[in-house]
């Protein structure tokens, strides 16, 4: 038998992995259709913080020539920019431009409308109930996550 703390891991893990898969494939639905599924992450990443090509080729899973390449076209669709950092000249980070802010916003728009429609079934107690639940895994998960350096904050290349 499982103690009522390791289930709620057990369903904590398990809906929001599930809830992420549904987000993740409904953003890639709704993304610029001259993107691929690799740059479209990219520009999430890039999103978040404005990361180094090591950076990204970590979160990706790629090598860093690769990375390069990927980042190439984005910045040649105008996209996302290379800016130099305002601690080290040597590091050059990556942020996006208005027209990749734009394509997220699209898509976050599009899956948005999408789980309002999932959501409009619940009843009010249960959407409460759901948006208390989001508010203490933000204020316990997310808080301490955003904790963790990035691999280039921790002096690694």
């Amino acid at each position: 038998m499982t103690s009522d703390l390791e289930q709620c891991v057990q369903e904590v893990l398990e809906v929001v992995m599930g809830v992420s898969r549904v987000i993740r494939s409904q953003m890639r639905r709704h993304r610029d259709p001259r993107m691929s599924v690799p740059q479209f992450r990219a520009l999430i990443f890039i999103r978040r913080q404005m990361a180094s090509i090591s950076d990204l080729a970590e979160h990706l899973g790629l090598t860093r020539p690769t990375t390069t390449a990927l980042v190439d076209k984005l910045v040649r669709m105008g996209w996302v920019e290379r800016v130099g950092d305002a601690h080290d000249r040597r590091r050059v980070r990556l942020r996006l431009t208005q027209a990749g802010e734009a394509i997220l916003v699209a898509a976050q728009a599009q899956t948005q409308a999408y789980f309002l429609g999932l959501l409009t079934t619940l009843s009010p107690a249960e959407r409460e109930c759901v948006v208390q639940a989001m508010q203490i895994l933000r204020r316990h998960v997310l808080a301490e996550a955003s904790e963790t350096p990035l691999p280039s904050e921790r002096g690694q290349p």
